[in-house]
């Protein structure tokens, strides 16, 4: 397992850069919310030789319906922005969201007891990203589909398991903060996991605490990931830069 933090771009001052490096830390992946990159930004990370991912955008991955169902053009070009800065970071991974549904769509699939529709959204997810992950994997990186919320496309084992098989070579982010909440741990540590995305929480929401603040059993998840052989990157994603720090300094000694 390669243990590593998750960063937002404005976080990787000189000064923090000299907490990261004293920490031991040599894996970061950005969070690309904030997406404004220029030349110069990104040959100073470059320079760093830090072991790369990249986190897309994801607030704004909202499914619309009108006047046809689609992704609106803004979002789409964010992801797009967001792979060019994987490419020229030489980022390994690219780490996407599967986006919200048409607001209403889960009270109408629960009140009808029936399935309805979900097909039909991921087919559109699906049209609107699939030349974005071409892209990313000519660049020979690897993008990894995030386990979400329920209320969101990747929010079932069923989703993940769909675009996979319509797109190959999309892989698997697990989060276990967000499949603790939802008690869908287990059946996801059955796919082919790529990535993995830790912090703590209370099970019910995703607070992003450090570890230890919450309380998820990681003694419990490490020992399956080793049962599992994991060997991929496992990001800390807590709400503060001293706090991923801190987590990873937790996990070294355990």
């Amino acid at each position: 397992m390669r243990l590593g933090i998750s960063c937002k771009s404005n976080w990787l001052t000189k000064k923090n850069i000299e907490k990261i490096k004293k920490a031991g830390i040599k894996t970061i992946e950005i969070d690309c919310e904030r997406n404004i990159h220029n030349k110069e930004e990104i040959e100073f990370l470059k320079n760093l030789k830090f072991d790369y991912s990249v986190h897309a955008p994801y607030n704004n991955i909202k499914l619309k319906i009108f006047p046809y169902p689609r992704y609106s053009k803004k979002c789409i070009r964010e992801i797009e922005e967001s792979l060019d800065y994987a490419v020229k970071l030489k980022a390994s991974q690219f780490v996407i969201h599967g986006g919200s549904f048409i607001r209403g769509y889960f009270r109408f699939r629960n009140l009808i007891k029936k399935n309805y529709g979900l097909n039909f959204f991921l087919n559109i997810y699906i049209k609107n990203f699939q030349n974005i992950f071409k892209r990313a994997n000519n660049a020979k990186i690897k993008v990894v589909l995030e386990n979400v919320y329920p209320c969101f496309i990747g929010g079932r084992v069923f989703d993940i398991k769909y675009i996979q098989k319509n797109i190959p070579f999309v892989g698997f982010c697990l989060d276990l903060a967000h499949s603790e909440i939802y008690n869908l741990t287990e059946e996801l540590m059955k796919l082919n996991i790529n990535h993995i995305h830790i912090s703590d929480n209370n099970k019910k929401e995703d607070k992003h605490l450090k570890l230890g603040d919450g309380i998820i059993n990681f003694k419990e998840l490490f020992y399956k990931l080793n049962k599992l052989n994991y060997k991929g990157k496992i990001i800390i994603e807590c709400n503060s830069l001293e706090d991923n720090i801190y987590s990873f300094k937790r996990l070294n000694i355990v």
